[in-house]
């Protein structure tokens, strides 16, 4: 019995009818005018909506998250059509393209699974198709990864709520048409949890006040600003009530941290094809980079390691457990620190072609790589999840340890 070739996509894993429905799908929609609208989105640094109509039009989201029932409290995405997905995005060596398209993904997710209200459920359907563009907001300046710094508030008024704030990073926001904002209810505190009152709202864009669009280190295409809130919604924009808030944030964060594990197995595999063919192809002493035994172990090292991070996402693909957040964040947290590892590594390897953004995409990639290790959670706070869940092993302690 054989399986699919070390570097081919996890899409190759389909067994299933509607996997290999779904593999077909990818196929056809992540074609040559995909990737030139990935191309285009770095140098035009603005994200291309026509990449999720392609998706919607393609059937992409909708097989995706037809493999969940959204009237169901498990309302999920298999996790193959998720990480399939984001391998796939990973490829397209443009880190703005995949994570705003794992930002949409993430928040399809929170609304599918705590979307109920007629509203909530049109704009799911309509960000599957491809009509509508999602993002998320939740920090505020100085807060970081931290909740506790949130400010932004929601008071009831008038049968629904006034939405009073900032957000100091809102991605996609200049492009996209609905945002799920993170704010406090004053007042609303459950179980004495600092965050506890934290309540999720749908906003659309044209009720904020949007802030001029940052010059980024890389992923251009992932247009970020600033925004200000202050606008009276409709009780139907509640997506999650305070006591319900931070596990409906959780679970579309969880979302898009196993996204970008999938995206960065797609970019080192990208960055690694195009290494080895520089070493083969670049002379150096009079014979190719590749007969040179330091950079040959060195790419071989890297490679081994790539290896053992896609049979662990195939592995999840497979292996029909369901999401969760401590395994999100020791992937996700896993996957960027070798994701920025290769990068430099192949890099480097370039040589001074590596450094010129004109003549090789290496040093764009590098730079775009160090966002998988700060967005959707830094290294630490990913760290900090996966260390809550370790389990001492007091019987084996008492039988081999004395002191």
């Amino acid at each position: 019995m054989t399986g699919p070739g070390p570097a081919e996509p996890l899409s190759a894993l389909a067994a299933t009818p509607r996997q290999l429905d779904f593999a077909a799908a990818l196929d056809a929609a992540f074609d040559e005018k995909m990737q030139l609208l990935a191309d285009e989105a770095e140098s035009a640094r603005v994200f291309p909506r026509e990449v999720v109509e392609i998706l919607g039009d393609r059937g992409v989201l909708g097989m995706k998250w037809d493999t969940a029932q959204q009237d169901s409290p498990q309302s999920h995405t298999d996790l193959y059509y998720l990480l399939a997905f984001a391998e796939r995005l990973g490829r397209l060596g443009s880190a703005g393209v995949a994570a705003g398209m794992s930002l949409h993904d993430s928040s399809i997710a929170i609304l599918r699974r705590f979307g109920r209200s007629e509203y909530l459920r049109r704009v799911a359907q309509d960000a599957i198709a491809g009509r509508t563009l999602l993002c998320i907001g939740a920090t505020e300046n100085g807060g970081g990864s931290d909740l506790q710094g949130a400010v932004s508030t929601a008071v009831a008024e008038r049968g629904g709520y006034r939405l009073v704030g900032h957000k100091k990073f809102l991605s996609l926001s200049p492009v996209a048409d609905v945002a799920i904002l993170v704010v406090r209810v004053p007042g609303a505190t459950v179980g004495g949890s600092g965050l506890s009152d934290l309540a999720l709202f749908a906003v659309p864009i044209d009720r904020l006040e949007l802030g001029p669009v940052y010059a980024k280190v890389g992923a251009h295409g992932f247009v970020t600003a600033p925004i200000t809130v202050d606008t009276w919604l409709p009780a139907e924009h509640l997506i999650a009530r305070p006591g319900t808030g931070m596990a409906a944030l959780t679970w579309g964060i969880s979302h898009e941290r196993l996204s970008i594990a999938g995206q960065v197995l797609g970019a080192c595999d990208s960055a690694l094809g195009l290494t080895v063919a520089r070493m083969k192809r670049r002379e150096q002493f009079g014979t190719p980079l590749f007969a040179h035994q330091a950079l040959r172990l060195r790419i071989a090292d890297l490679d081994a390691r790539v290896g053992v991070l896609r049979w662990a996402l195939r592995g999840l693909a497979l292996s029909g457990a369901r999401l969760d957040a401590r395994t999100a964040a020791a992937m996700k947290v896993t996957a960027a620190r070798l994701g920025s590892e290769v990068l430099s590594e192949c890099m480097h390897i370039f040589g001074g072609t590596g450094y010129l953004t004109e003549q090789s995409p290496l040093g764009q990639w590098w730079c775009d790589m160090k966002l998988a290790r700060v967005g959707g959670g830094t290294d630490e706070v990913l760290w900090e999840l996966v260390a809550a869940g370790l389990v001492p092993d007091y019987d084996s302690y008492d039988r081999l340890v004395h002191e």
